[in-house]
Parts: structure tokens; sequence; C-alpha cells
């Protein structure tokens, strides 16, 4: 979908800028630094996820003073559960508020039927054994996505949204758009119902035109690895455990 949607953008003559969770990510784990704060699993290091959510938001600050006009489209892939560029959902008294809060900013919820889920599912098993583009290894594997599901469960009960016996069941398009409303109760956000399988002849990496990226620098990953690791274990953790922030809090 983001693939798709960059490329009507750019035949609509806009110029697409793209941030993506795994390819940002993949930059902090690969810096020395990153070393210190390694995958297990399949799921990102806390520390990793928080410096990669303090740095897109100055990421997206940056970018919204650099491109003023109308031309430019800013494209992010978040996938929010477990404090996965969470922070670009939460308010915060910085420069990214205005464009984050604002009309201009839409956050997209696709929402798979239980028939698309299922494809989905079916697509990474095919992408973890034939990757059709490099950047396909770094793609949440079945099993991760399943604890990504059990993720999105256990905030539906803490959120109220699900009774306790949820927990262990399948996917459910309601609770899952249910618990991304609630996340992004402080931005414009619409729910997209996908029920139709399309076919796909390449890989979703692969674009018409391609995006103009959004990367992290050297220096950058440095000095958000710094800021992370001076936080004391105990306040890291529980930032890592409480990552939706004051959600819970009210309807």
């Amino acid at each position: 979908m983001l693939q798709q949607f960059a490329i009507v953008a750019s035949r609509e003559g806009r110029t697409v800028h793209l941030l993506q969770w795994d390819v940002v990510r993949g930059a902090f784990e690969g810096h020395p630094a990153g070393a210190r704060y390694p995958e297990v699993d399949g799921v990102t290091h806390a520390a990793i996820r928080r410096a990669v959510g303090l740095w897109a938001r100055r990421a997206v600050s940056e970018w919204d003073r650099r491109h003023p006009g109308g031309e430019h489209l800013l494209a992010v892939e978040a996938p929010l559960i477990g404090d996965r560029l969470a922070s670009l959902a939460r308010v915060r008294n910085d420069e990214a508020e205005a464009l984050l809060g604002g009309t201009s900013s839409i956050f997209f919820v696709p929402a798979p039927s239980d028939e698309v889920r299922r494809a989905i599912e079916s697509s990474r098993i095919r992408e973890a054994r034939t990757p059709r583009h490099e950047r396909e290894r770094a793609n949440a594997a079945p099993p991760l996505l399943e604890l990504l599901w059990q993720d999105v469960v256990r905030l539906g009960v803490r959120f109220g949204l699900a009774e306790q016996e949820w927990t262990g069941r399948g996917y459910q398009r309601d609770l899952y758009v249910s618990v991304y409303r609630r996340l992004l109760r402080d931005r414009t956000a619409v729910v997209l119902e996908i029920d139709d399988v399309l076919p796909v002849t390449g890989s979703p990496y692969a674009f018409d035109t391609v995006p103009v990226e959004i990367l992290p620098s050297h220096r950058d990953v440095d000095d958000f690895l710094t800021v992370v690791s001076s936080l004391p274990h105990g306040r890291l953790r529980q930032e890592a455990e409480q990552w939706y922030g004051d959600v819970e809090e009210g309807g």
C-alpha cells in the first residue's frame, strides 16, 4: 500500500519522501554503537526502538522546515505497536507537533479482513524463504506477526476494549481497529478496510520513481544512541513497557 501510494503521488507530480521503520531501525542496528543492543528472536531492542523514535520526531520537523511547499509529500511507515515509531502518535512539546497534530497530516490504519490477513501471513512465509528484494529480509516473520497481534490484544484488554479471554485468540479486525484508534486519538486518523487480495508481481520495495529516503546520518545514530544509553536501565525498561504513554487514560 505504501508503494502504490508513493507511485500514485509521484504520477500526480508530488515529490515523495519516504521514512520506513524497518529501513531506519536497520541503520541504527548496523551502527557500531548499535551492536550493544542486538535483536533477539526478531524483536528489536528497546534502546534501538526508543532512539529511532526520538530521531524520527526531529527528522519530521527538519523535513517540514526544508519543504514548505505543497509539491512535497512525506510518507511514513510506522507500525506503532511495541514502540515502533509510536513517538509520532504522542503529543509532545516540540517543533514536530505542529505538523503531526495538524490537519495536513493523516494517519491511515490499513485494516485487513481475515482473508487478507491470511494472505499477508502466507506472503511473509514466502518472503522469508525466497525474498524478491534485499529489504524483504527485514520484514516481520510469521511468528513475530503473531507476537505483535498478541501485543494488540494486551493493549485492548488494558484499554478496556477487550476481555482477558481474548488473549491467545486469532486476529480480529474490530479489535485491531479499536486499539489503533485509541493509539491515534490525538491524530487525524482514517481507517482503510482492506477486503480484496490483489495479485503481486514484484517486491513492494520496488518503485517506478524512487522516493527520497529519509535516513539518519552516522552522527545522528551516534547522538541518539548516546542519549538513550545515558538513561537509567530502570527508566528505559519502564518507558519500553509503557510506550503508549497516557493513552489508557480517558476515552
